[in-house]
Formats: structure tokens, C-alpha cells, sequence
């Protein structure tokens, strides 16, 4: 299954075009699929295994599941 760009912008997985392009160019993002002359799209996949890649940030401190779980251990 294929995705277009109006699907990552409104699940919230990219921001805006400039910043997708810049991943892409940057190989942080999977390089899209031209299905026609004006049309990309992402294999839904790619784009969910990128996803479960990303590591997650706590919503008050910004720090990686990582550094949170290592914060907790040493705090008992």
C-alpha cells in the first residue's frame, strides 16, 4: 500500500514539504515512489518500520525512553 504526502502531513509524521525533503536528502526518511509525472508516493511500510525506529521522547522532559528509564533507575 502506497501513501501520499497529504497522509504524513496529517498524521502528524512530517511538518511540511521542506522539512520531508530535507530527510529524504538527508536518508533519515524513505525516498519516495513516482507512481506519474506530478505524483510520489511512500510504501506504507517503509514509512511504518521509520516510524518504529524513531525513539520516543518524554512529553515533559524531551529525553529518549533511554535516558528516562536510566533517570528513574538512578533516582531510586
Amino acid at each position: 500500500m502506497f501513501v501520499r504526502y497529504s497522509y504524513l502531513e496529517k498524521n502528524g509524521i512530517v511538518a511540511n514539504r521542506m522539512q520531508l525533503a530535507r530527510a529524504i536528502e538527508r536518508y533519515e526518511f524513505p525516498r519516495p515512489i513516482a507512481l506519474g509525472a506530478n505524483t510520489l508516493a511512500w510504501n506504507l511500510e517503509e514509512v511504518e518500520n521509520w516510524l518504529k525506529s524513531r525513539p520516543r521522547r518524554s512529553p515533559k522532559t524531551g529525553a529518549t525512553n533511554a535516558q528516562s528509564a536510566a533517570f528513574l533507575t538512578e533516582a531510586v
